[in-house]
């Protein structure tokens, strides 16, 4: 890994996962999200962005086969696919804590938080198959639903 300053470059993104974290591979019970919020947040704003930007033909049920995918293999994954960007970003974002001196994670960690985040999807699911989708949006935009009321109507109007 070479890098200048904060730029990383798509060479330094081909490493492979193992060199950036603890080898460490056992799971771990997530008990509060905001302890791996930036993981969650790397992981969930790379859908959203390939969703929005790259126009990738992705909904709730692929992105459930990306996370899938990638608990098998956090590397070989096929160039220009959900799950490439994903790890791309991932890769982008330990090399950012391991340059500015912050602990790394075990790969234990890293694949508990996409376990969990299966779960979620699926929990999220909708009809139209984008409740997911739908939901990083709303939370990533601060518009999450507050009250009783307003959980039920944002459920109402994206999941049911």
């Amino acid at each position: 890994m070479i890098f200048e300053d904060d730029e990383i470059i798509e060479e330094d993104v081909k490493v492979s996962i193992n060199k950036l974290v603890i080898s460490d591979k056992k799971p771990i019970i997530i008990r509060n999200m905001e302890d791996y919020g930036e993981i969650f947040f790397t992981i969930e704003n790379t859908v959203l962005y390939c969703y929005s930007e790259f126009d990738f033909n992705i909904n709730d049920h692929e992105v459930i086969k990306t996370y899938n995918s990638l608990l098998k293999d956090f590397d070989n994954q096929k160039e220009n696919t959900l799950a490439s960007e994903i790890s791309k970003s991932v890769k982008a974002f330990l090399i950012m804590r391991r340059k500015n001196g912050k602990r790394d994670y075990t790969y234990g960690e890293l694949t508990s938080c996409v376990s969990f985040l299966i779960k979620i999807a699926k929990n999220h699911k909708s009809p139209d198959g984008l409740g997911y989708i739908k939901w990083i949006r709303s939370f990533l935009e601060g518009n999450m639903p507050e009250s009783i009321d307003e959980i039920v109507e944002y459920m109402f109007q994206n999941e049911i």
